[in-house]
């Protein structure tokens, strides 16, 4: 594969976090949906693609974003 210049890595990475907390599964149509994303943008996703994107991978996403801040929350108020 030659340089992808579409790649968002950020999203590469929250997503093997998700796999790696159980929140995602690798080989699920969300998993598929969202690695095409990564590559291509959500913009070339089909209807149904979309779909699985936005019923299972961004409310994961926004689960895990919302833990974050609380960790950090509480982190920050610890003495």
């Amino acid at each position: 594969m030659g340089l992808n210049h579409h790649v968002d890595w950020l999203l590469n990475q929250e997503i093997e976090d998700l796999v790696a907390e159980g929140a995602l599964e690798e080989g699920t149509p969300a998993y598929g949906v969202a690695q095409k994303v990564i590559q291509e943008g959500y913009d070339l996703l089909s209807p149904n693609q979309r779909w699985v994107f936005d019923t299972f991978v961004v409310p994961a996403l926004e689960r895990r974003k919302k833990e974050l801040r609380l960790l950090e929350i509480a982190n920050n108020a610890a003495p």
